[in-house]
């Protein structure tokens, strides 16, 4: 373990990594403060659970709409210069809603077409974002490098939600949305700093990302080890991210934890994700990709069957535990195993695609399973898709599917690291009605 560790933390060495995951765990941590004010604001204002569903649908249709232009834009510029701007654009949207809440306005409707923004310019960010990592860090450190990533990911969400919910309960959600805008500062000030080789670009032809997108995905339908590493990745995203979305409702329903108990729920995914990292970072070069992944979908499914069946709360924050084990366990590996066969001059493009994938799979999950929890309950639920998730999970695996993780094919070029996509917003649950507050100016709130 010490030689898997120092090897992890080694990435730390390498000057344009460092600044760039710290000013990234500053910025997500803002991040999460806006995540959690946004269904607040929208459930204080019309009590409804269902508004809040359709704030989270307006950020992540856009997300999975404008990708495709993200990951073609960021093919054909140089990526650090794309996401200063997409950095700034997000920092401009927490303005935004920053003043909005500070001028007195109160209209529901205005804040999911916020969040419309949110999600486009999150589209047009993600994958300069996840494609910048192969600019930084070399071949070798790769998984440790994407790791790390998704580790200070989780360890924002661990941090970000809970110092987002007592500045909402001690300022109001006008200062949350001020924390966000000026935390951009932190990452937008380590690409400054960043020293950057020059990419060379072919700008022969027209920008048309509907076609580029189209032309990244039959490069990914006709490599196995992408192709399977996407789809995986979309089963994730409709079992592993719907299922910790809706872990919500076992807290509420199940356990009667309420919002506290859903928080404690979440933030042991975090910490699983946090404490594994070292290890998932260290398996690099000792264990195949493809078993890696076997492993953790079988434990996320696991995972999900033990919340399902949990006697005691104590023993479903176990399993969201191991849930946030296997999530950054798949996350991480998929993410290498497309970052190490993709050709260079379309990897941006099909990390739009795979980004796309996983936005697209996720509110699809939480719609379906969430319809199932209302015809039956939560452990029904929970039951059906860990069920269904460990039946999938074995079939790839023991028809050798997940081997194609294995390859090593494309032209590698080392020259920030790699975001996590969000979960979209979940729901309070249901039943659940907002605590009456006295009448109070903007600035009182």
């Amino acid at each position: 373990m010490t030689g898997s560790f120092r090897e992890t933390v080694s990435v730390f060495r390498l000057r344009n990594y460092r600044l760039f995951w710290v000013g990234s765990l500053v910025s997500n941590i803002g991040r999460w403060f806006q995540t959690v004010a946004i269904p607040i604001v929208i459930f204080d204002l019309t009590g409804s659970a269902g508004w809040v569903g359709f704030a989270g649908f307006a950020q992540i249709m856009p997300m999975a709409l404008v990708t495709s232009v993200g990951g073609a834009v960021a093919d054909r510029y140089q990526r650090r210069t794309v996401l200063f701007i997409t950095q700034s654009l997000q920092a401009l949207v927490a303005v935004a809603l920053t003043v909005q809440w500070f001028v007195g306005v109160r209209s529901p409707t205005a804040y999911v077409v916020t969040s419309v923004f949110v999600g486009a310019t999150a589209g047009l960010n993600l994958p300069a974002w996840q494609a910048i990592v192969s600019e930084m860090v070399p071949r070798e450190k790769l998984l440790a490098g994407i790791t790390m990533n998704s580790a200070q990911f989780n360890g924002s969400r661990m941090i970000g939600p809970a110092l987002g919910g007592l500045a909402i309960a001690a300022w109001g959600p006008g200062w949350a949305f001020f924390v966000n805008a000026i935390s951009y500062g932190a990452v937008l000030g380590s690409l400054l700093l960043m020293s950057m080789p020059h990419r060379d670009i072919d700008r022969s032809h027209r920008l048309r990302p509907l076609h580029e997108f189209a032309e990244a995905a039959r490069y990914a339908a006709a490599r196995r080890g992408i192709r399977i590493a996407i789809l995986t990745v979309s089963m994730v995203g409709f079992f592993g991210l719907s299922l910790q979305t809706l872990s919500v409702t076992i807290a509420a329903q199940v356990f009667d934890r309420g919002e506290q108990g859903f928080g404690l729920m979440l933030g042991c995914v975090g910490l699983g994700a946090v404490l594994s990292a070292p290890f998932v970072a260290g398996a690099a070069g000792r264990i195949k990709r493809s078993r890696i992944v076997e492993t953790a979908l079988i434990l996320y499914a696991g995972a999900a069957l033990l919340i399902a069946f949990a006697p005691w709360f104590e023993l479903a924050l176990v399993g969201s535990f191991f849930m946030g084990v296997a999530h950054i366990s798949t996350g991480s590996t998929l993410n290498t195993s497309i970052q190490l066969q993709v050709d260079e001059a379309i990897r941006a493009k099909v990390m739009a695609l795979y980004i796309t994938s996983l936005t697209a799979a996720n509110p699809t999950g939480q719609l379906l399973i969430g319809q199932l929890i209302d015809a039956t309950d939560p452990r029904v639920a929970y039951t059906c898709a860990g069920g269904a998730f460990i039946v999938i999970a074995s079939w790839l695996a023991f028809r050798g599917h997940l081997g194609g993780l294995d390859i090593d094919e494309g032209t590698y070029e080392p020259v920030p690291a790699v975001a996590e996509v969000h979960p979209s917003t979940p729901a309070p649950p249901r039943g659940y009605q907002p605590s009456p507050k006295p009448d109070s100016s903007p600035s009182d709130r």
